[in-house]
């Protein structure tokens, strides 16, 4: 014992002076020492030393150990000069966890209001179920702040006998109450919940959609039926957000609902059914979606598109290919983009269509997607299409070009190189040293570049002139 004693004074001492040991160092030494032999001594430190830092160690120590015989100490530190060991206590007590609530419970009704914060805090990180009659009992008692993390110690808790207190909460007791309460009932994981958030939705959806979302979530699939219900409520935020819960739950039961939410008289309800049923790996949904894509709205014939991609792979080429001459740009970039994860062949010629296009963002994915092809048919529009207008474009043609290894590309990325537009002639280099040192291991001869033509000149700085 005394070896070890000595240890551990020898390890806090250097914590008391202008030491450069920090506190985690001198954690981990302690944890390396016999638990049993240390965890009298760290107690004695955490209430009899005036240094801060041996109390704010020792405090750390003893949660790590779980050392249940120091729940007095630690307790009677949530008091402690220094706020940050206060904390270090409080965390050591949460990691301590079931032996701690005895006492805890005891400082429920502390005259000072700090001890039944951290008291109130520490019960919830715990989840001790027989605090929270206690903790009710102690709700109207309090102020705001405390209300409020009374709150959100019983969702912690996951007790069902806060579910009148949270759901009166959700209903009356104000702008962050509400908020609070309704991240609780979530906890709880009571289905018993869901009206209540779906009125919540339908009063005010806007400003707390995301919580409720959270919320029912957390609740799981217990709440399915009541969702697939109100994928029919006369809200349309109600059905927006259950058409989005459902696709996150990916559950079965409400694919035939969401395929009529298709159908919704509102657009954004549309899109969450279409986000919803691509997460379904079935077939028998292409139909559906591909009546979407004359839809009104151009973000719900967005959406389709690529639900498209997810659910009939390959039997969504003809209608990306479609998809390539659309008005709409976006459309157009998710057509280019679903050509190139799905590959083949028979993209080449569309892609290399969209390199023509004239929004600079698909051309970009028209030449990243050329490039996962492979195809040395690419070579040549890729060449044709290297002094793009903008930088972002250019530079991905010119790593599409890198990446397929063609010798014939060399003389015109010289060229690009030496036409010192920003950003690019610098890639462009690079490319042309690549692409010779593949020309030069295949044996392949490739002419020096001469001075460009009165045409690529002219053509250069036009393109540098663009990317300005």
């Amino acid at each position: 014992m005394s070896g070890v004693r000595q240890q551990i004074q020898k390890i806090l001492k250097r914590l008391e002076g202008r030491s450069e040991a920090t506190p985690e160092e001198s954690l981990q030494q302690i944890l390396s020492l016999p638990a049993k032999q240390v965890i009298p001594l760290l107690i004695d430190s955490l209430a009899n030393s005036p240094h801060y830092l041996v109390r704010l160690v020792s405090a750390m120590a003893l949660g790590e150990l779980k050392a249940d015989k120091a729940v007095p100490v630690l307790v009677a530190t949530l008091s402690d000069s220094s706020l940050t060991v206060q904390r270090a206590a409080a965390d050591a007590l949460a990691k301590i966890g079931r032996p701690a609530v005895r006492l805890l419970l005891e400082h429920i009704n502390d005259e000072e209001l700090s001890m039944r914060r951290w008291v109130i805090q520490i019960l919830g990180k715990i989840g001790a179920k027989e605090s929270a009659p206690v903790l009710l009992e102690r709700f109207t008692k309090e102020a705001p702040e405390l209300q409020r993390l009374i709150v959100e110690a019983l969702g912690e808790i996951g007790s069902r006998k806060a579910f009148k207190l949270l759901t009166d909460l959700v209903q009356h007791g104000g702008a962050d109450f509400s908020r609070t309460a309704i991240e609780a009932l979530g906890k709880l994981k009571d289905s018993k919940a869901i009206p209540f958030l779906l009125d919540i939705l339908a009063k005010d959806g806007a400003e707390l959609r995301r919580l409720v979302k959270e919320a029912l979530l957390k609740i799981g699939k217990e709440s399915v039926p009541q969702l697939v219900k109100a994928l029919k409520h006369s809200n349309q935020t109600v059905r927006q957000v259950a058409a989005e819960v459902l696709g996150s739950m990916g559950d079965r039961r409400a694919l035939k609902e969401l395929v009529k939410a298709l159908k919704d008289q509102d657009p954004l309800v549309r899109q969450s059914a279409v986000q919803a049923i691509a997460r379904f790996p079935d077939r028998s949904l292409f139909e559906p979606l591909c009546k979407l894509l004359n839809d009104p709205d151009q973000e719900v014939r967005f959406q389709a598109l690529r639900a498209l991609v997810q659910v009939g792979k390959q039997m969504a080429k003809p209608h990306l290919k479609r998809a390539i001459y659309d008005p709409d740009w976006v459309i157009r970039l998710t057509a280019v983009q679903g050509l190139s994860q799905l590959g083949g062949e028979d993209v080449l010629a569309h892609l290399c269509q969209a390199l023509r296009d004239t929004e600079w963002s698909v051309r970009y994915h028209a030449a990243s997607g050329l490039a996962k092809l492979k195809n040395p048919k690419a070579v040549m529009p890729l060449i044709q299409a290297v002094f793009d207008p903008h930088p972002q474009a250019a530079i991905q043609v010119i790593k599409a070009l890198e990446e397929l290894g063609d010798p014939r590309a060399i003389d015109i990325l010289r060229k690009v190189a030496n036409a010192n537009i920003p950003e690019v002639s610098s890639v462009a280099q690079k490319a042309a040293k690549t692409l010779q040192e593949i020309a030069q291991s295949k044996g392949i001869s490739v002419p020096t570049t001469k001075r460009p033509s009165r045409r690529i000149r002219s053509t250069i700085q036009h393109a540098s002139s663009q990317a300005k």
